[in-house]
């Protein structure tokens, strides 16, 4: 055969798969699209456009992490792990990373981390019979730690459907989706029901810093598909100049209200109390700026930096630490206490600032329910005393708190 036509049947080839691909891919889309999509809060609201060829029905696979503490000192208790690892995992999830370490008197072990991807789809059940869990069942029998932490990082299924029609593209149906985002990279996967093998991914990832609102690149607000919204729904920013804003932002933005600490002015609904639309910037911005207006209710806070001999280097970067609408943790925080700390302080491991001594997973006495934290010491805030220790009169004046008999 002619080589030139070998090459010619093969460029072809690849233009039509490159095109099949690509076909195949805009069948689900995320709307507006940035090129790099990053999430400034745990709570995300996404707009999705999907092809009716797919079914009325779309699954998405956000993700979830969590961590449990399952005692494992006595022989009951080595009996019962393998029920209270069972119980731990939520329904419908299934496993992307798995890592367990063992805690010690003198610390942890170093974490053991298994990896899965999406297509393995490995659910708890799956993983039971897995050469790993048994191998995991082993080492919690043969142990003399009293505790196992386990960290889990994977996706959590949710089928949903839609009666809207995409108002800029044909035979296309507009999906919005809540979902709560973890710390650091989020994969998310949307495919029709029983075709995770097809699934489309989208990327993004939640960072520390805050970016205001206009500076976004992937603005929802003054996009075309808000102003081809406006049609049908009074009250949008595009409707009218963002001279009302009359609509109810939790329409759309419920994300923001599923975490179990929400916001007091969004509790009550009083969006206003923080945003407004900027006729400059076509779109909805925070006028007073981080931290401006946290400190019109916070001024304690402010107040404490500003007075502080050691004030935290980041305490005006109020959401590099907090969620400024909801969380599951105290006080707002994205993350655990120690987690958020260790973002920065990484240097700082589970055993601070000395040998045996934890940094989390105990608690501050027998009769107290609060774990032991960064906070347990120092002021996240700012302080007088060097390290913005709570308490001054040295390193051993804090330990004395808790250790004075």
């Amino acid at each position: 055969m002619n080589i030139r036509l070998v090459i010619k049947i093969l460029v072809c080839f690849i233009i039509f798969i490159g095109i099949f691909a690509f076909v195949n891919k805009s069948d689900i889309s995320v709307v507006p699209f940035a090129e790099k999509p990053n999430s400034y809060d745990v709570a995300k609201s996404l707009l999705l456009s999907v092809s009716k060829n797919i079914g009325n029905e779309l699954l998405v696979s956000s993700q979830f992490r969590f961590e449990k503490v399952i005692p494992i000192a006595s022989p009951s208790d080595k009996e019962n792990f393998p029920k209270e690892f069972l119980k731990i995992f939520p329904p419908n999830t299934t496993i992307e990373e798995l890592a367990y370490s063992f805690l010690l008197q003198g610390g942890s072990t170093k974490p053991d981390t298994l990896k899965y991807k999406y297509i393995d789809t490995m659910s708890v059940r799956s993983f039971w019979q897995q050469k790993a869990f048994a191998e995991l069942l082993r080492l919690v029998q043969v142990s003399k730690a009293s505790e196992l932490v386990i960290n889990v990082k994977g996706w959590k299924d949710n089928t949903v459907t839609t009666d809207y029609d995409d108002p800029v593209k044909e035979n296309y149906s507009l999906y919005k989706l809540q979902t709560q985002l973890i710390p650091g990279d989020n994969k998310i996967y949307f495919t029709s029901p029983g075709n995770k093998a097809k699934a489309v991914l989208f990327r993004t990832t939640l960072l520390a810093e805050y970016k205001p609102v206009a500076d976004r690149s992937d603005r929802f607000h003054n996009s075309e598909y808000e102003q081809n919204c406006t049609s049908c729904h009074d009250g949008l920013p595009s409707s009218d100049g963002g001279e009302k804003m009359t609509a109810d932002c939790l329409t759309c933005h419920k994300a923001f209200t599923q975490s179990s600490k929400v916001h007091g002015p969004l509790e009550m609904k009083d969006c206003s109390s923080c945003h407004s639309w900027s006729k400059e910037n076509n779109a909805v911005v925070v006028e007073k700026g981080v931290p401006g207006v946290c400190a019109d209710c916070h001024s304690e806070v402010t107040d404490l930096a500003e007075k502080s001999k050691y004030p935290h280097p980041i305490v005006n970067d109020c959401l590099t630490c907090h969620s400024p609408h909801s969380s599951n943790e105290t006080n707002l925080l994205k993350d655990k206490v120690y987690n958020t700390c260790i973002t920065c302080h990484d240097k700082y491991g589970l055993n601070h600032p000395v040998v045996n001594h934890p940094a989390r997973y105990r608690t501050i006495s027998e009769n107290s329910s609060s774990e032991i934290s960064c906070v347990s010491c120092h002021n996240p805030h700012g302080s007088d005393n060097r390290a913005m220790m709570k308490v001054a009169g040295g390193r051993m004046a804090i330990c004395l708190n808790c250790h004075n008999k």
